[in-house]
């Protein structure tokens, strides 16, 4: 997006690693086009506040990726209450708290040519998955929040489109932490290459899906070259059989 002239204002909770995303972005692209705000989006106040920045530096919003995430595994006997909310708070209403504050912006840009919102859904939010019920089934709310917004928002010329991908392991905090374990426990295989390996070989093309093939999507779904889609699901999972 920055590369094709967006001005772009990062989100994460993570102070530290939006100032350092920051600073390579800055070198790249010149300070004038970047901007960030910390936000976690499970809380209201600081969802409304980084759309609220977003218009100071940049005087609206005609592209939203809505991107938090998280990710869980456990048997559904084992799935705690603490668990399913995490998963829902994350990537359920964090989603719905994004998109309702994003909302009057978007709308704002209906006599501009519209606007565009993309979804990173996931291919567990159409495909069932063993062990994952609570991350599983809020990928799918996410999703469907997704096409009814799309519904919603076409009178505004808003376009909201989903890009499911899958194991992309390169880059991710999320498989840093306990879900590259409890996945390779799951697999019965061992969490270091041989979990690449199996994700790479479980797929259609026998290839590793790499965030730049997800950030590809989301762009041609944020641009003109997209213009008559809406409430559409992009997979790029390397091709899953199911």
């Amino acid at each position: 997006l920055l590369r094709e002239g967006a001005c772009v204002m990062l989100a994460d909770r993570d102070g530290a690693a939006l100032s350092e995303v920051q600073a390579g972005f800055v070198q790249q692209f010149g300070k004038d086009v970047i901007r960030t705000a910390t936000c976690d989006v499970t809380d209201e106040a600081q969802v409304q506040a980084a759309f609220n920045a977003c218009v100071c530096e940049f005087g609206g919003l005609d592209i939203l990726v809505v991107n938090a995430g998280i990710a869980s595994s456990a048997p559904i006997e084992d799935t705690t209450m603490e668990l399913w909310n995490r998963n829902y708070d994350v990537l359920a209403q964090g989603y719905f708290l994004t998109a309702r504050a994003a909302w009057p912006l978007l709308k704002a840009m209906k006599d501009q040519g519209g606007s565009s919102v993309v979804f990173i859904g996931s291919k567990n939010a159409v495909a069932a998955a063993a062990g994952a019920s609570a991350y599983a089934s809020a990928k799918a709310a996410a999703n469907h929040l997704a096409r009814c917004l799309a519904l919603e928002g076409a009178p505004d010329g808003i376009r909201v489109n989903i890009v499911n991908p899958d194991a992309v392991i390169k880059g991710s905090k999320i498989w840093d932490g306990d879900w590259r374990k409890e996945r390779a426990a799951s697999n019965k295989i061992d969490p270091g290459e041989e979990l690449e390996a199996h994700y790479r070989n479980r797929s259609m093309l026998k290839r590793d899906v790499l965030p730049e093939d997800i950030a590809e999507a989301a762009y041609w779904l944020a641009s003109d070259m997209s213009a008559k889609s809406t409430g559409n699901m992009i997979n790029v999972d390397a091709g899953n059989a199911q």
